[in-house]
């Protein structure tokens, strides 16, 4: 409490006459500063973003060679033609023909009955009807 009153017995002194220009002088240039660094890493991060997609790029395209796709047989007569072509890869392909009929699985979906949602009034206080 000592101190309040000590405060009170200084004399009050005016500011310089150019004390607010200054002020508002240093915010502004203070404000410059911090958009010129948001400006420099959004610069940067988008720079680094773009080095690391074209790296991705470069390394997909040179390094990662991909491997030719097997042809798929029609039937037995390019099964045939294949392992003409072929003969040492005869004994590593096998033919698979597998059809597949998703009209089922439609139907199906379709019969199964619709949701039902139960609704239950939520509160805080507990009913004194209720016995547990």
């Amino acid at each position: 409490m000592e101190e309040l009153g000590l405060l009170k017995k200084l004399e009050k002194v005016k500011a310089p006459p150019d004390f607010e220009q200054k002020v508002m002088a240093q915010v502004s240039l203070r404000k410059r500063n911090m958009r010129q660094k948001r400006t420099a890493f959004r610069l940067s991060l988008t720079g680094a973003f773009a080095s690391l997609l074209a790296i991705f790029v470069l390394l997909n395209v040179f390094v990662l060679k991909k491997k030719a796709p097997l042809g798929v047989a029609d039937g037995k007569k390019d099964i045939a033609a294949a392992s003409e072509k072929a003969p040492a890869m005869s004994g590593q392909m096998i033919p698979v023909i597998e059809t597949l009929d998703y009209s089922t699985e439609v139907r199906s979906r379709s019969y199964e009955p619709q949701t039902i949602y139960l609704l239950e009034q939520v509160s805080d206080t507990t009913s004194k009807e209720i016995k547990y």
